[in-house]
């Protein structure tokens, strides 16, 4: 009689053991458990999952539990279980669970912990405290939004928004300057971009976007940003550069529309804010249409500029446009 013999457990070293449940309370705080109401007694709960190892790979579980009373580790098995939770996803997903039963008027106390393939637990993640106090608050307009042609679309892109609940954005169009903008974006668009594909066969159109959170807010619209879509381009445009706020030693791309007649001599002059030229770009050699001017934050002896405001002036024959350009640390 034989018996198969039991594989002996590699043990890891113990910072290795203990990295997983470090990082992965970390980015627990990072992007804290948030909730929205449904319906009377219910409320949906939503997180963005940490990984197996840290930032990397997928958890192997999620315990999620909830109380009348403060969630601590020493009583959290006493705390009523969530029965319903979603498997983990691949750390950075968005996730939810609905939790039903509750009593309306009541505070819930909620918390999570993962756990990963070596039956390492995670230690609490923040104390999320429900009082049944509804979120009408709505996010903060988007900024620096910025659009300029991509193939026979037009690219948008924006910064995001620093609020924990923020589900989206929503991307607007309007067909004249005096026209209210019309929505494009039949979904929520979960990242800092998108590519308008049906652009009308008009000379200009304008964009705008607002932010969207969990429960339901619309922000403020952005911003408006104009792009030409004319095949004869007569006019010079100098839009705003991108990121902006920009970090010093990191690149911004400045959108510049060619006419037809061509770059020339023209420049892009960068002025510090004491009136001072830091840098020229020549902009000969480039194509009519919309380009993309990148400016590298160094100056004309290729030194990294200082953090503060510049403006970046577009110079050709008689037109004179400048757009303001934020470094920072």
């Amino acid at each position: 009689m034989f018996a198969a013999a039991r594989p002996r457990r590699r043990e890891l070293p113990l910072w290795k053991r203990l990295l997983p449940l470090v990082v992965g309370l970390g980015l627990l705080l990072l992007a804290p458990v948030i909730c929205r109401a449904q319906t009377t007694g219910e409320v949906t709960l939503v997180w963005t999952a940490p990984g197996d190892d840290g930032n990397i790979g997928t958890a192997a579980a999620y315990e999620m539990r909830y109380s009348t009373s403060a969630i601590t580790i020493g009583n959290w098995s006493s705390a009523t279980a969530v029965s319903n939770l979603p498997a983990p996803q691949p750390a950075g997903t968005r996730q939810s669970v609905t939790v039903q039963g509750l009593t309306s008027g009541t505070t819930y106390y909620f918390a999570v912990r993962t756990r990963d393939d070596a039956n390492n637990w995670s230690p609490l993640s923040n104390i999320l405290v429900w009082n049944w106090v509804y979120d009408t608050a709505p996010p903060a307009a988007p900024t620096g939004v910025v659009a300029a042609r991509e193939g026979a679309g037009v690219r948008v892109r924006w910064s995001a928004n620093s609020e924990p609940d923020v589900a989206g954005y929503i991307v607007y169009r309007a067909e004249s300057s005096t026209s209210g903008p019309s929505r494009i974006t039949s979904t929520v668009v979960s990242s800092t971009d998108y590519l308008d594909a049906s652009v009308p066969d008009i000379d200009r159109v304008w964009y705008e976007v607002s932010a969207i959170d969990e429960s339901g807010n619309e922000s403020a619209h952005s911003n408006t940003v104009a792009v030409t879509l004319a095949a004869t381009i007569t006019d010079w445009v100098l839009d705003v550069g991108y990121p902006n706020p920009s970090p010093v030693g990191g690149n911004v791309t400045i959108p510049v529309t060619i006419p037809q007649a061509g770059a020339g001599s023209a420049v892009i002059d960068i002025i510090d804010s004491g009136g001072h030229r830091v840098r020229r770009i020549d902009l000969a050699g480039l194509g009519t249409g919309v380009q993309s001017v990148v400016w590298d934050g160094r100056n004309d002896a290729a030194r990294v500029v200082a953090p503060g405001v510049y403006r970046a002036w577009l110079i050709a024959g008689n037109t004179r446009q400048t757009v303001r350009l934020v470094r920072v640390p």
